[in-house]
């Protein structure tokens, strides 16, 4: 089968409008070749592989007051989201109030309040900054998925996985005193409410979200709020175990997949013989331990307060 002829750069590796592509004399017939798909109408791209493909091809034809809000800013900054993406989701479209709203096929449309809200330009896309992304998610997520994306903005943590955000290394994007402030000057907006609750709960430090999400689970359960890495000294050497009771020298580790490899394995073993043999008690928790509201690990976390009390 005859491959397509090679289109003029930049159209061979970006994707572009159709009326830039005839100006630029490719004709209408290689525009209808099988090596390019229309994810909008009069876009064409090579290929749509995660969101933020998709959303440099909305952005050809993005009107100059849209920027991407919700659920697509939040995975364009790498915020942490339950679901993973997929090719059905709808682009989430913010605007001023008071401008014109738009449609395309494919897109989701979101009011927000232009003057309190601010957007960002972050690798070609314009998109509502990260903490106006996370108000424009209280509108939608849950308390607990909240504190998530709260936790991943405060954190100054150079392994949380996959955020994009803004900031210098091993420094937060926001301070606990930097987000109150936003929450104040957008009082009466809405989500704001939820917001404000969820920032209650948000913690400094957090790795990543099972963290965040066995933290709150130990709560729910009505134990104590165990401590997010705290220093604790053992031979010497400082540790930071994921949450902790260092009074009843109590341990809690969330074992993600950072932990499966063969030097990690052996990083691991050495640090809970320390501990052990420094009268700590090590609760290790996966994600399979996630199941019933955490009630698997959660029973072994109040035996190990029992045991000390």
């Amino acid at each position: 089968m005859r491959q397509p002829t090679r289109l003029p750069d930049p159209f061979a590796t970006e994707p572009f409008r159709v009326a830039e592509a005839l100006k630029a004399g490719v004709g209408r017939g290689r525009l209808r070749g099988s090596d390019l798909i229309v994810p909008f109408k009069r876009v064409r791209t090579a290929a749509i592989t995660d969101v933020r493909s998709l959303a440099l091809a909305y952005a050809t034809v993005m009107a100059p007051h849209q920027m991407y809000g919700g659920i697509t800013a939040a995975r364009l900054w790498g915020l942490p989201l339950a679901k993973d993406w997929h090719r059905d989701e709808e682009l989430v479209i913010a605007r001023a109030h008071g401008s014109n709203r738009g449609y395309a096929k494919g897109t989701r449309h979101i009011a927000v309040h232009g003057t309190r809200l601010f957007k960002m330009r972050s690798e070609g896309l314009v998109l509502l900054e990260p903490l106006a992304t996370a108000l424009s998610l209280a509108r939608e997520l849950d308390h607990e998925a909240l504190v998530q994306v709260l936790d991943a903005l405060l954190t100054p943590s150079r392994w949380y996985p996959g955020l994009r955000l803004p900031r210098k290394p091993e420094q937060p994007y926001a301070t606990p005193e930097q987000l109150t402030a936003f929450i104040e000057r957008c009082a009466g907006l809405a989500g704001i409410t939820a917001l404000r609750a969820a920032a209650l709960d948000a913690r400094v430090g957090v790795d990543s979200r099972f963290e965040t999400i066995t933290r709150l689970l130990i709560v729910e359960a009505g134990l104590p709020e165990p401590l997010v890495h705290p220093l604790v000294v053992i031979d010497g050497i400082e540790w930071h175990p994921d949450l902790a009771y260092p009074e009843l020298k109590i341990a809690i580790e969330y074992e993600g997949d950072g932990h499966r490899g063969e030097r990690q394995w052996h990083v691991d073993i050495d640090r809970y013989a320390r501990f052990e043999a420094a009268g700590w008690i090590n609760v290790r928790v996966t994600r399979d331990h996630m199941a019933r509201r955490g009630a698997h690990f959660v029973d072994r976390v109040r035996a190990a307060r029992a045991r000390r009390t």
